[in-house]
């Protein structure tokens, strides 16, 4: 089990300029076997909901570590598929459930891919306020789905 990540490191690296995606896939990055700076550039693109306000990166980052510890790495039978589907949907549900949505929009309340939703996300501090305890509730659910 990981340590749990604090919200002050988590707002820290979003002033660094760390994302979502890529706080919480690196958060994982020893456990699943992946030097840190790798597991960086991967999610690098998923933040903002891979930048067109889709699904949160904070969803993204934990899906690819769904993928890495519990994922096919070539063929699979039905089973296997069906067993790592039902891990991912849990988790996909019990996001949504807890915070509403999937979608960073739904999440903020704003939509980031135009200049008026990203100024009131930027006005109201959402992205630390908002998003980084979203990465440290990300981790800690998807502790409970790994």
């Amino acid at each position: 089990m990981q340590d749990p990540l604090e919200i002050e490191e988590v707002q820290e690296n979003f002033h660094m300029g760390l994302i979502c995606a890529q706080q919480v896939f690196a958060h994982f990055a020893e456990r699943i076997g992946l030097p840190e700076e790798t597991a960086l550039r991967i999610a690098s693109p998923f933040g903002s909901g891979m930048g067109q306000g889709e699904v949160c990166g904070c969803v993204t980052g934990s899906l690819m570590v769904l993928g890495m510890l519990h994922g096919s790495g070539g063929p699979c039978s039905r089973p296997q598929k069906d067993a790592f589907n039902a891990r991912r949907n849990a988790f996909l549900q019990a996001f949504a459930k807890a915070h509403g949505g999937l979608r960073c929009s739904d999440l903020l309340g704003h939509d980031i891919t135009t200049p008026e939703g990203m100024a009131a996300v930027r006005r109201e501090n959402l992205f630390m306020t908002t998003c980084a305890p979203l990465v440290c509730a990300a981790c800690a659910l998807l502790e409970e789905h790994l």
